[in-house]
């Protein structure tokens, strides 16, 4: 396979150095050199040929601030729910998300049953969730999405204006990776979401 259908690209798919290669416009000799110093994860075929996940290319490039190639960019693209009765913070969020409009698709919604109904179909990447919320509180939602196993897997952030060590506590017992105050720093949702700022503004 030495040419790439931008259509068949998803995040697992396995590329050789050659197309690596082309889709950065380097030579592969320098992609192999990067992968045997570590800089990019990559498979052996049984034949010993290099193979290398495009995720991990993105990954590579948002280290090193290099371009995201159009052919990427569908899969480079994260999804980001956040969930807080906040409209007024959830509005400031969404005009500092527009900058990254193009690694970053970020939803929004005020209330923990509209965060549960959205998730099948947004299938964020990232979730973050305020605690105090009327009706189901965040924590709840976490731990609702944890015990899912449809969506256990998605990394969530629980936040609070006076996150106190109890607090920290609950969130992490109901399954939260992170504890995060407010207000929210966009730049801190991007790095959990493992890209660059400085990265992404460089290619806008």
């Amino acid at each position: 396979m030495t040419s790439i259908e931008k259509s068949t690209i998803d995040p697992d798919t396995l590329l050789t150095s050659h197309q690596v290669g082309g889709l950065i416009q380097v030579n592969p000799t320098s992609v192999n050199k990067w992968v045997e110093e570590g800089l990019i994860p990559a498979f052996r075929t049984p034949g010993g040929h290099r193979r290398i996940k495009a995720i991990d290319l993105i990954s590579f490039l948002d280290a090193h601030k290099m371009p995201i190639p159009r052919d990427l960019e569908v899969i480079a693209r994260r999804r980001l729910l956040v969930v807080d009765d906040d409209a007024k913070m959830l509005k400031a969020l969404e005009r500092t998300s527009k900058k990254y409009a193009h690694r970053l698709q970020m939803l929004t919604v005020t209330n923990g049953i509209d965060a549960l109904v959205q998730v099948g179909a947004f299938k964020p990447h990232l979730i973050v969730l305020d605690v105090i919320m009327p009706e189901i509180d965040g924590l709840e939602v976490c731990r609702r999405l944890k015990a899912n196993p449809e969506t256990s897997g998605i990394t969530v952030v629980v936040t609070s204006a006076q996150l106190k060590p109890d607090i920290v506590k609950k969130a992490t017992e109901a399954g939260a990776a992170q504890c995060l105050p407010k207000p929210i720093e966009l730049t801190a949702l991007l790095q959990l979401l493992g890209i660059s700022p400085q990265a992404i503004l460089a290619q806008a």
